[in-house]
């Protein structure tokens, strides 16, 4: 379901530029991505989605020895909705798949308890089934290939590589790994057919980014020139501008506010009430909230450990908590704070753990975040072609540590146990 409503959100132009209508006036990078949007059209009807929703727990005051109860009250709340690099999917099979075995061996849990998890095998499925919706789409003579956006100097190689290798070895689909700035220089759209051609003669079926995400990935017109040509190009976005517009904050927060759903779910969906469930609490900026927007920040500035305030970012890191986020609603002004979102803090309670980085092994209590991995295909907007939950993410952190990128160093991968 959530898969089907990012499509249908990323197919509404009307609402999509009414809910960040105040959101491109101070944040430059959200303009550039709807300048990009709006003028340089989507050729491709085929779309492709590798999604990732991540959640944690909300739960209530307990006593300390009522911990791992798990009362009727506590709640699954999303914490964000990626619809752009979507990363780990293939580590967090690996270590999945590493406790599985390593519980073999010393019987720690019960084997049922740990679940399987092809999360990186199901988004090389995806990709998979795109290239071959393009394949035979566009029916050319050109040898094709997949092409995987990333940044100079990529630090997560080895998610990304076993991606290639999955493709390869299971679907015998060829991935060629670019960045923005190598588009600009060895692609070009064939005049007459409209395809993105590379300089060595292959045809791009789909173009996956795992760079493009933040403003640094773009750190002159020429990375900005190639987003272009690939939007413009008849290849396969992974994602389109549209999608990258849903993966906002901002958009995140609309769609949690009374009556946006019903917009984007059908009578065979689950019905709203059970969707909006999932949602923590999240404020509306913008000027145009007015009264309600005053009073959001008054609240957070007063209880500042109940609120995070969100930016239009991704990759980690971005986030403002604590004394940082008063200091920074204090010192904007109404036009600037639409460039944020306000979330009410999800209270989950630690559990023990033990972490491993840089080979140090740290122990003690520990929060933890659940992600879901989705995957959607579809052809236009009344055609899915392909739709898959494939897989989950772990990622475990110390008490006390606000943010949860693995990347940028603030968690670690880890596995749910089952209760």
């Amino acid at each position: 379901t959530i898969n089907r409503i990012i499509d249908r959100v990323s197919r509404n132009s009307d609402w999509l530029h009414a809910t960040l209508k105040e959101t491109v006036v101070s944040d430059d990078f959200t303009r550039r991505l709807l300048h990009l949007y709006d003028n340089f059209p989507n050729p491709q009807s085929l779309a492709l989605g590798l999604l990732r929703s991540d959640y944690m727990l909300d739960e209530p005051s307990v006593g300390e020895n009522e911990i791992l109860d798990y009362p009727d009250s506590t709640r699954s709340l999303q914490v964000e909705i990626n619809t752009i690099a979507s990363s780990f999917a293939c580590l967090s099979e690996t270590v999945s798949n590493l406790h599985i075995y390593l519980n073999e061996k010393v019987s720690a849990i019960e084997e049922e308890k740990l679940p399987l998890n092809p999360a990186g095998q199901g988004m090389a499925a995806a990709i998979a089934a795109a290239h071959n919706a393009y394949c035979t789409q566009q029916n050319t003579s050109n040898p094709k290939t997949v092409v995987m956006i990333v940044q100079p100097g990529e630090r997560n190689q080895m998610d990304q590589r076993k991606l290639e290798h999955w493709l390869w070895s299971n679907h015998n689909v060829r991935l060629i790994r670019l960045s923005l700035a190598q588009i600009a220089q060895q692609a070009q759209i064939q005049e007459d057919q409209g395809c993105l051609i590379l300089k060595n003669h292959l045809e791009v079926s789909v173009v996956y980014y795992r760079a493009g995400y933040s403003p640094n990935d773009y750190p002159t017109e020429t990375e900005w020139s190639a987003r272009q040509l690939i939007e413009t190009s008849l290849a396969i976005k992974c994602p389109s501008a549209a999608y990258h517009l849903v993966g906002t904050k901002k958009v995140q927060q609309a769609l949690a506010a009374p009556g946006q759903l019903e917009h984007f779910l059908l009578p065979t969906d689950p019905p709203v009430t059970q969707v909006r469930q999932l949602f923590a609490g999240l404020f509306d900026l913008d000027q145009a909230a007015g009264h309600n927007a005053d009073k959001a920040v008054n609240d957070a500035i007063a209880s500042p450990h109940a609120f995070v305030l969100k930016p239009q970012r991704e990759g980690g890191g971005n986030n403002l908590y604590d004394q940082q986020l008063v200091d920074a609603l204090q010192s904007m002004i109404p036009a600037q704070r639409s460039a944020y979102i306000l979330m009410e803090r999800i209270n989950s309670k630690p559990r023990t753990g033990a972490l491993v980085r840089d080979a140090i092994l740290r122990a003690g209590p520990c929060i933890a975040e659940l992600g879901i991995y989705g995957t959607i295909l579809t052809d236009g907007p009344n055609l899915e072609l392909y739709n898959t939950v494939p897989g989950h993410l772990l990622r475990q952190k110390l008490l006390g540590v606000n943010e949860g990128g693995v990347a940028a160093g603030f968690a670690v991968l880890s596995s749910p146990k089952l209760v």
